[in-house]
């Protein structure tokens, strides 16, 4: 086989915990070969189209714990959820250590999750089919507010508030403190979360106190696009 594509989606999610540098790339101007790309980008909740959703093909290459990129085309997804654009590409650049990437990325009504849900394809060596029907998956987009109300007077070890929406195992922190020492100036905090619209997102709380104890709870609020979404938790 002449070439090696795959859809991944918890990759994705993972590098952009490295440190990268995007730019945009240069027109070519030599080894150049014309590739097109389309497919449809779906919302994953209910399988419906999801429009005006950017997609991106980029050059990607990996040295050492950064993420260089330089991106050749950028496109919106139309009214029906498709997106197809043709564009000429320095094939060398295959021969530098880079690969191709056609990445869907978050809007103002629908955000990714690396973690649950296809969100990009690679290519690694020349292949005109490599990027035909793609299907990418988002999820409506809500706002939640957490308003974090420090009214208590015990003395922890250590505080924390995360979220999880459509995976309950994946838990993404919003507030992460050592101690009530690190509490300077109000003692009311306001997070804004993006999460998943229409579904419930997990919130769950946990303190711990030198003596060992803990305390933890877990509970849940069902968001909405376009809504003002407020969890209020004392602590």
């Amino acid at each position: 086989m002449k070439y090696t594509c795959g859809i991944f989606s918890i990759v994705i999610f993972l590098t952009t915990l490295l440190i990268s540098c995007e730019k945009q790339a240069p027109p070519c101007t030599g080894n150049c070969a014309e590739i097109n790309a389309n497919g449809k980008i779906i919302n994953k909740l209910d399988g419906t189209i999801a429009p005006t959703v950017p997609v991106e093909l980029s050059w990607i290459t990996f040295v050492g714990g950064f993420s260089k990129s330089e991106v050749i085309v950028t496109v919106n997804s139309k009214p029906d959820g498709s997106f197809n654009f043709t564009t000429n590409i320095d094939t060398s650049f295959f021969s530098k250590g880079y690969f191709l990437s056609l990445s869907v990325g978050s809007c103002s009504n629908y955000m990714i999750l690396g973690y649950s849900g296809v969100i990009g394809t690679r290519m690694y060596t020349f292949d005109t089919t490599a990027f035909q029907n793609i299907q990418f998956e988002v999820y409506p987009k809500a706002i939640l507010k957490l308003t974090l109300q420090r009214t208590l007077t015990d003395s922890f070890q250590s505080y924390s508030i995360s979220h999880s929406n459509v995976n309950n195992i994946f838990y993404i922190y919003d507030y992460n403190i050592g101690s009530q020492n690190e509490i300077t100036g109000s003692k009311t905090k306001v997070i804004n979360v993006e999460t998943v619209a229409n579904v419930y997102t997990k919130i769950r709380i946990e303190k711990d106190f030198a003596n060992g104890t803990s305390f933890k709870t877990l509970d849940s609020i069902k968001c909405f696009s376009n809504s003002t979404n407020n969890y209020i938790v004392s602590y």
